[in-house]
């Protein structure tokens, strides 16, 4: 009997993406994000700024508005895509300058 060759490659697989809607799809704009993580997931929580720190009143308010909850593996892979999105973006329309916090 002749022995098998072990695979060190995946097949490669076709695969059609379908998606839908839940019914409780939600849109949300965010400029506020805060990370929490565990060496099991990550969890970002975001928020909208309703009012900026300013000279008579310090604080800084924001409306949490909605938060993810992921495997760091997961998160691993949406960096990579976001950052591909940031640097095809970047080459057509040029650099995103950001703002530093004294600004």
């Amino acid at each position: 009997m002749a022995k098998q060759k072990p695979t060190t490659q995946m097949e490669t697989l076709t695969v059609e993406r379908k998606t839908r809607k839940a019914d409780d799809y939600v849109i949300l704009y965010t400029n506020d994000t805060q990370v929490q993580t565990t060496p099991w997931d990550i969890r970002i929580i975001f928020g909208r700024i309703e009012s900026a720190p300013n000279q008579s009143d310090p604080t800084l308010m924001v409306e949490q508005v909605g938060e993810v909850s992921m495997s760091l593996h997961h998160a691993k892979r949406v960096a990579t895509i976001l950052q591909g999105q940031i640097e095809a973006y970047e080459r057509q329309v040029g650099p995103l300058v950001l703002a530093t916090p004294e600004e």
